[in-house]
């Protein structure tokens, strides 16, 4: 796990990364819609740029204390991770269907390769799944209103209003407006004082959910911290998601045998 975080630290050595992990072999020249300025591979170190400039400048307020930067620029990394294999054209228009959800199952088999701790699984998958919903709270096609996104990030709020943050400020295409960019900066404080209202959040017991399947690590225990929370937050009951997760945990592990 070190050397992913030393590839991490400015400048970003793309060539390790690359290397480290395969599945942005292909994010590089994939073209994005309108709204980005930079091919998939280069918006993410924008993206990794953009959160460390946050943590410095602090824009949006956000708690989030410098130690947690490593953390952020692991996740910042992955959170588009599953747009090479979800690009799609739809009457001429780029699309990434569900890079968010199929991306939040591509970093846990990430984590797991990189023996990645739990607690970093756990934010890596949170905030990959999530990084979408904040721009979208007022849509009236979302299913993910402010309080629910709140629940879904539990402890990873502060976190996730960075990235969503920095993603928005990392794509400068000829589509974006200037108050494009003015409304995604009122969504993320919106954001975050419903969070830090319906705050604090427990803390993941990894330890328990890591027996959840005999086959469980740690990356497992991170990867079902952040799927309940997910869960939960929809309205399932916990014990029927812990039952659905342990699943999903036996099926990867099984897929990848």
């Amino acid at each position: 796990m070190s050397n992913i975080h030393r590839a991490l630290d400015p400048p970003v050595d793309a060539g390790e990364v690359r290397r480290l992990i395969p599945e942005f072999s292909l994010a590089r020249d994939l073209e994005q819609s309108p709204y980005h300025h930079l091919d998939t591979f280069d918006h993410v170190l924008e993206v990794i740029r953009g959160v460390e400039r946050e943590l410095s400048e602090k824009q949006l307020g956000a708690r989030v204390e410098r130690n947690s930067l490593p953390g952020l620029r692991f996740a910042a990394l992955l959170h588009d991770v599953a747009k090479p294999v979800t690009r799609g054209e739809v009457e001429g228009k780029v699309l990434f269907v569900a890079h968010d959800s199929l991306g939040a199952r591509l970093v846990h088999r990430i984590c797991l390769r990189l023996n990645t701790c739990a607690l970093l699984t756990d934010l890596a998958v949170t905030l990959t799944a999530l990084h979408l919903k904040i721009g979208f709270m007022e849509s009236e096609f979302s299913d993910y209103p402010p309080e629910r996104v709140a629940r879904a990030a539990g402890p990873f709020g502060e976190e996730l209003a960075v990235l969503s943050w920095a993603d928005r400020l990392a794509a400068q295409g000829p589509r974006l407006k200037p108050e494009h960019v003015k409304r995604h900066r009122r969504l993320c404080g919106d954001f975050l004082r419903v969070s830090r209202k319906l705050g604090p959040y427990p803390e993941p017991d990894y330890e328990r959910l890591a027996k959840l399947t005999p086959l469980s690590e740690a990356a497992d225990a991170g990867y079902a911290a952040s799927r309940l929370r997910l869960l939960t937050a929809q309205g399932v009951d916990e014990g029927e998601a812990r039952g659905y997760v342990a699943k999903i945990i036996k099926e990867l592990h099984k897929g990848d045998a």
